[in-house]
């Protein structure tokens, strides 16, 4: 089942229990329902399934029904934070905004002045009651939403099988989320684990670290759990594609049905990270690289010892792709890493036989711009510098 289906399951069966607790509201799973209806038909109205529509509504209630009303309508949801809108709406193209009454003015104008003009905008929150309204058919297989800023495509069956396994670990009756659900463990925390268990979720910004002993892996939808996965395989790989002993340490690769399809328009990069497979194994599986370090106890239990990414980005995934915009550029030479938090930088070598960069070459400019559209053009990152350095081998000519 969906998670539309389950919640319309919640809302037969328990409706007038409470489902979601806002510092300022709370909902009833019937209540829930029926404003997930309402956001669902005005969407109808508007849209064809398959469509995308971008959430800019702050986190509230009113947020997670504009998330499950997207779903009910047969589209895919894009849940988008306060960082990288521009980009993301660039990338994901939505044929619809999804905001709230107090806010449609003011998204409207991010839309004229970000060059993302000409959307419809909908206020979730303004939809008048639609009883007996029904959702749209879609397939467990189905791309549920997006999830930036790799644009990692959620089926449904992804999402739901991911909460099943994160339900597996606490065992509190009510959830507590301190995540808002544009973040993808806020997202499952929040919104899917109590729909398929029936707790109701609180969402606390005081609230302590949700879920200790797990770890989010977006590609995965968002929890790997620490430990003996639950309903999840994990396997540890060293550099020559094989597993390494226990107590090793390796890549972490995950296989299980909560891992997403791929990256939304990036089919190559997609084939690479979650279409991996394991040297010398019998079982044919597709496994998904993490791209993070750990290793299993000789009892099976999984310890992260280290993530690498930069601005949300596998290094090895930013450096490919650099390496391949200009010919002038030393394959397997090149290092990227973050700054201020988020932002990516570039270093890059020559190859050699390439003239050592002096001044302002329009050469070296060259480079850099091959390497800025590459990587913005693959990743739809925009790298805050790409620093070019001479060959090793000493000079040459261009």
């Amino acid at each position: 089942m969906t998670l539309s289906e389950l919640l319309a399951h919640r809302a037969a069966t328990a409706g007038g229990e409470t489902a979601l607790t806002w510092p300022a509201a709370t909902l009833t799973w019937g209540q829930l329902d029926r404003r997930v209806t309402a956001a669902a038909a005005a969407l109808r109205r508007v849209t064809e399934p398959g469509q995308r529509s971008a959430i800019l509504v702050p986190p509230s209630p009113e947020y997670v029904v504009a998330f499950l009303g997207a779903l009910r309508a047969g589209l895919v949801a894009i849940p988008l934070g306060p960082d990288g809108r521009t980009r993301v709406l660039a990338d994901a193209e939505p044929s619809i905004v999804l905001a709230t009454s107090a806010s449609v003015r003011a998204i409207r104008h991010f839309l004229a002045t970000s060059d993302t003009c000409g959307h419809r905008v909908l206020a979730v929150d303004a939809a008048p009651d639609a009883p007996g309204c029904t959702g749209d058919p879609v397939a467990p297989s189905d791309v549920a939403y997006l999830q930036y800023p790799g644009g990692v495509m959620v089926t449904h069956a992804n999402v739901v099988a991911n909460a099943r396994q994160a339900a597996q670990v606490p065992a509190a009756s009510t959830v507590v989320s301190p995540l808002p659900p544009s973040d993808p463990l806020g997202l499952v925390l929040g919104v899917a684990v109590p729909i398929v268990t029936g707790r109701p979720v609180t969402i606390d910004e005081s609230a302590p670290g949700a879920l200790p002993g797990c770890y989010v892996v977006a590609e995965a939808t968002a929890l790997v759990p620490c430990g003996h996965p639950a309903g999840q395989e994990v396997a540890i790989v060293g550099r020559d594609g094989r597993r390494v002993p226990a107590g090793d340490a390796g890549e972490i690769w995950v296989s299980g049905p909560n891992v997403a399809r791929g990256y939304w328009r990036r089919p190559e990069e997609s084939a690479r990270v979650f279409c991996a497979r394991i040297t010398g194994d019998d079982e044919p599986r597709w496994w998904l690289r993490t791209g993070d370090q750990g290793f299993l106890t000789p009892s099976g239990e999984l310890c992260v010892t280290g993530r690498d990414l930069v601005a949300g980005y596998r290094p090895a995934d930013l450096e490919a792709t650099a390496e391949q915009a200009h010919p002038a550029i030393r394959p397997h030479a090149s290092a990227a890493f973050a700054v201020r938090g988020d932002q990516a930088v570039l270093v890059l070598e020559l190859a050699d036989g390439v003239v050592p960069p002096r001044g302002d070459s329009p050469k070296i400019h060259e480079v850099e711009r091959a390497v800025r559209h590459a990587v913005s053009a693959r990743h739809g990152l925009t790298l805050r510098r790409v620093v070019v350095r001479p060959s090793s081998a000493g000079d040459g000519l261009w």
